[in-house]
């Protein structure tokens, strides 16, 4: 026979451990934090977004509303950064009460080939820099080498 195993107390028999739905004794989150079921969540709002290219022509495209209502500050351009590390230059323009990726994005679309049915993904990385991730029409990662592309159009390091 295995030796017997202590199994901890149940709440019933601890005292100190806090009864579930009882927010007693529980601590309070912090500030930009709220609490859910014992965990924290960040109230900043979310940092991805994704759009499926439907369009055969994109001189410009918009952001997520539910995306850049978080924004403490929207960015006079944004630099994209592809999985090659390869940063781009496009410019903000707001359209309609929208955040559009503008002046660089009908460029950025043609070097890296982005056609009806691909889908892209965006990811804040910092207040003005967005990591582009690009998918076929088939869900498959596109890895494009961007060293082609004009100078006047790549984002300097």
């Amino acid at each position: 026979m295995p030796d017997e195993v202590e199994l901890p107390p149940t709440a019933e028999e601890d005292p100190e451990t806090p009864k579930g739905g009882d927010d007693e004794g529980m601590e309070e989150p912090p500030s930009n934090k709220h609490r859910n079921y014992g965990h924290y969540h960040q109230e900043d709002g979310p940092t991805h977004f994704c759009k499926v290219i439907l369009a055969p022509k994109l001189e410009c495209i918009p952001m997520r509303l539910d995306f850049t209502k978080h924004f403490v500050a929207v960015p006079t351009e944004f630099k994209l950064r592809n999985n090659t590390g390869c940063s781009w230059k496009v410019t903000v323009k707001l359209m309609n009460g929208r955040v559009t990726l503008d002046q660089g994005w009908a460029t950025y679309v043609a070097v890296h080939q982005i056609k009806i049915g691909y889908m892209v993904t965006f990811k804040l990385l910092t207040p003005d820099t967005l990591k582009v991730i690009i998918f076929d029409d088939d869900g498959i990662e596109v890895v494009n080498k961007c060293g082609k592309h004009d100078d006047a159009f790549a984002a300097k390091e």
